[in-house]
């Protein structure tokens, strides 16, 4: 229930690689409606550890633009919205979804299924994982889905 005092978010800047924008736990703690209450260093770790794996995940991204000439994921261009383009957008929704998957297990042991129900549950979690997927495989270039044989 919404009590009218503002939500104390955690204003930590998490510093990236240099190529991919650097990201903040509030951004992250507003963005995806992580309760304030789950410790900020729960939070940060849930963080850098999916940058580090989203980030393990592009390293052939990142080679592909560095190699056209762009220094970081903010100088390639496409459709900007606020300063933010597409490529950081997405890159942004995937760490975001990712580190939110991980953190849900956390929800449940704060005791917040009266106020955020269904958070915790295993559908939530794979929804986000597909989620991030998805983000990941668009900006490879590949399709949502692709049938392979074996």
């Amino acid at each position: 229930m919404f009590s009218g005092t503002p939500i104390d978010f955690q204003d930590e800047p998490l510093e990236n690689n240099g190529f991919w924008p650097d990201l903040n736990l509030k951004d992250f703690q507003s963005q995806r409606t992580i309760p304030a209450d789950i410790d900020a260093d729960t939070i940060a770790q849930a963080l850098i550890v999916a940058v580090a794996e989203v980030n393990a995940e592009l390293e052939s991204v990142e080679y592909q633009q560095r190699a056209k000439g762009y220094e970081s994921a903010a100088a390639v261009p496409g459709v900007k919205m606020s300063g933010l383009n597409a490529l950081c957008a997405q890159y942004t929704k995937a760490v975001f979804a990712r580190a939110k998957a991980d953190l849900l297990g956390e929800f449940a042991t704060i005791g917040q299924r009266e106020t955020h129900p269904g958070q915790e549950s295993t559908e939530t979690r794979a929804g986000l994982l597909a989620e991030a997927s998805v983000v990941i495989r668009r900006m490879k270039g590949l399709k949502r889905a692709t049938v392979k044989m074996v």
